[in-house]
């Protein structure tokens, strides 16, 4: 017959209350949750200390309330329910590196190692048994790095935004195919006249297509594109961009996002100015393009094109625009494309409580990485850390584009 130890007393006494090992477990495998991109051992540990803790904190702020109202739970039920949440946060820990391993492999990348496993374990623990021992101390140390950390770290730019400083005036580049306008927004239709007469001065008018590419937050607009267009068109092109900010495009979204509509409408609408005014056999293509917050300005004067200027627009190319920011459909050839592991394609705020959804003429592209089903919530966190890295990768993989952006609209000609 077993006789409790003095030891095996205090254990059973001092074993977490059930209401907070249930809010811990359940937090931690929130933070396990997968999103489509490999996760370095840094971010692992920031997202499941950072996660758990605050499952923590809430399981404790519980479990006094429930204290206070009922008989505390006999140690017995404590063990039980420690052993089961221990085993469900081992599970759940074994299951997290063998999906890990999972979308490595799909993208050609190492195995997790060691510090991959430290993150995910003893981190998120560390926090865990610091906040239940000494809640005070922790939280003044907690609130201390977070302090510091807002004063030192800024957010990562989202998409691809490389320095590119915008001009004053129109540049063109050194073989004549991008055509650069100048920054001066709010006001779009001084600078857009500027960068059409440029064109047609340049004998923009002779080239097999014009192409109005719409730019990220920054003025960016991705060369893997601008090659790819060249090489389409076999370097008889004339590509047009306008800048509408000089900020990330994570900023330009959520401060004006409206900006990239006027200015790209701005731009087409001179443009279609100049060539309706030659026989449709003797005028150039007219393709729109944009990536990210490029795309939703391009997708704008898609539809501006179409209300105005029925039958003017050849294609418009999509790449990587944010989920629930373009039309689901369009009444002209476009084609929408997307890594299959990109976060972009399937962040919106919409998607705390909706499954993102995708436009009808969406193109995937990339490995072929495993999806985990959508949750209320958790995808959205997942999602948004995916954010964090999405640059991190080779093309075709996560926020990473090549030359097939410039790719034909099916069924219409190369």
């Amino acid at each position: 017959m077993f006789t409790p130890t003095a030891s095996s007393t205090w254990i059973g006494r001092h074993l977490l209350h059930p209401v907070l090992v249930v809010s811990v477990v359940v937090a931690y495998l929130v933070a396990l949750y997968p999103g489509t991109l490999p996760r370095d051992a840094l971010t692992t540990a920031a997202v499941t200390t950072g996660v758990t803790a605050l499952g923590a904190v809430v399981g404790l702020l519980l479990a006094r309330r429930v204290s206070r109202r009922r008989e505390r739970p006999d140690r017995q039920t404590r063990r039980v329910i420690f052993g089961i949440g221990v085993l469900v946060a081992s599970g759940g820990a074994g299951l997290a590196v063998w999906w890990q391993n999972l979308i490595r492999a799909a993208i050609g990348a190492a195995p997790a190692g060691p510090d991959w496993w430290a993150g995910a374990t003893l981190a998120p623990l560390a926090a865990v048994a610091a906040i239940v021992l000494v809640p005070r101390v922790t939280a003044v140390i907690a609130a201390s790095a977070v302090a510091l950390a807002a004063g030192l770290l800024s957010p990562a730019a989202a998409g691809a935004d490389e320095a590119q400083p915008l001009p004053r005036t129109v540049t063109v580049s050194e073989s004549g195919t991008l055509l650069r306008g100048e920054l001066s927004a709010p006001e779009f239709t001084s600078p857009a006249t500027r960068l059409v007469q440029s064109w047609v001065a340049g004998d923009g008018l002779s080239a097999r297509a014009v192409i109005v590419a719409v730019p990220t937050g920054s003025g960016w607009v991705d060369q893997a594109a601008v090659a790819g267009f060249v090489d389409r068109f076999d370097g008889d092109v004339r590509i047009l961009t306008l800048p509408y900010a000089d900020v990330p495009s994570w900023k330009a979204f959520v401060s004006d996002d409206a900006a990239a509509t006027d200015s790209s409408i701005a731009l087409v609408r001179e443009l279609a100015k100049v060539l309706e005014s030659r026989p449709e056999a003797d005028r150039p293509r007219l393709v729109l393009y944009g990536q990210s917050l490029g795309a939703v300005g391009a997708d704008a004067a898609r539809i501006w094109l179409e209300n105005h200027h029925p039958g003017l627009l050849t294609e418009t190319v999509l790449t990587a625009p944010p989920a629930g920011t373009v039309a689901a459909v369009s009444e002209t050839p476009r084609v929408v494309v997307a890594n299959r592991s990109d976060p972009v394609v399937r962040w919106s705020l919409s998607s705390l409580w909706r499954p993102p959804a995708e436009p009808a003429e969406v193109v995937l592209g990339g490995p072929q990485v495993p999806l985990v089903p959508w949750l209320p919530g958790v995808s959205f966190l997942q999602t948004s850390v995916d954010l964090l890295d999405a640059l991190d990768g080779p093309t075709g993989v996560g926020h990473r584009y090549g030359v097939e952006q410039a790719r034909a609209v099916d069924g219409l000609p190369r």
